[in-house]
């Protein structure tokens, strides 16, 4: 009886398959060669030299990707935690391409307690079974010093190859697959977002002035205002959905 009920858990939480979405089979290929390439360290002093330059290119790989859209998943240990006024919800979503790899993304989504029954990532994931398919969009949390943010801070650790489980922010989340784009108007205004976060987050980390930051500030808003005026109400919440995260992974990036 346990080993019935061990094996329906093993193969609940096992979900193989190859993504058909053209962004994540990129970055699910980028990992499985440097995975492959790992082999081929003669010592040690090479495998930690490689881990090293792994990471650097892995957060430039991140950077350049900015928002994962459409990416497939299985949902699992959904969970709510209440500190202060402040609910969090956190949940994983993984999935594994093959035996030996597995790819975890660890979701918290902050949120007033005050305000669940109007938050969108709250009511939706609430109503998912553990173990579910699910399609999301977000982008994996990044610390202010250039290096991706692990869940658990296991930052050079060789297993981040094979078996990451990198801390994420997500944006939004669906049992349903859907396109995997933007719609244009949607697009340019996320892209909009990620430039008018900048001199925001250059602020925050003293790298420029009040004055230097506000100017380039106000230089974007009358353009990013505009852009949002041609969104619907679902992706205007997204943008907002968005511009929280981006703000968040600064703030929560020491």
């Amino acid at each position: 009886m346990c080993i019935c009920i061990f094996a329906f858990y093993s193969c609940a939480q096992t979900h193989y398959f190859k993504p058909d979405n053209k962004q994540q089979e990129d970055f699910d290929n980028f990992l499985k060669k440097k995975c492959e390439a790992s082999y081929s360290q003669n010592n040690d002093i090479q495998e930690k030299e490689y881990i090293n330059l792994f990471e650097k290119e892995l957060f430039n790989y991140i950077d350049s990707i900015g928002l994962f859209v459409n990416w497939e998943g299985v949902i699992s240990d959904i969970k709510t935690q209440e500190i202060g006024n402040t609910t969090e919800l956190s949940f994983v979503i993984g999935y594994q391409p093959e035996q030996y790899r597995k790819i975890e993304f660890h979701c918290l989504h902050l949120v007033s307690t005050d305000s669940l029954s109007n938050d969108y990532i709250f009511n939706t994931v609430k109503n998912m079974p553990n173990y579910m398919i699910v399609h999301f969009d977000g982008f994996i949390r990044t610390k202010n010093n250039g290096v991706v943010d692990y869940y658990l801070g296991n930052s050079g650790d060789d297993l981040n190859i094979s078996y990451p489980d990198y801390d994420f922010w997500v944006i939004d989340i669906s049992p349903e697959k859907r396109s995997d784009t933007l719609s244009s108007k949607l697009r340019n205004a996320v892209n909009i977002a990620y430039k008018i976060n900048e001199p925001l987050k250059a602020k925050y980390l003293g790298l420029i002035t009040d004055e230097e930051s506000q100017k380039q500030f106000d230089e974007l808003l009358p353009k990013f205002n505009q852009a949002k005026q041609e969104l619907t109400i679902a992706e205007k919440q997204y943008i907002q959905r968005l511009n929280t995260c981006l703000t968040y992974n600064y703030l929560y990036g020491e």
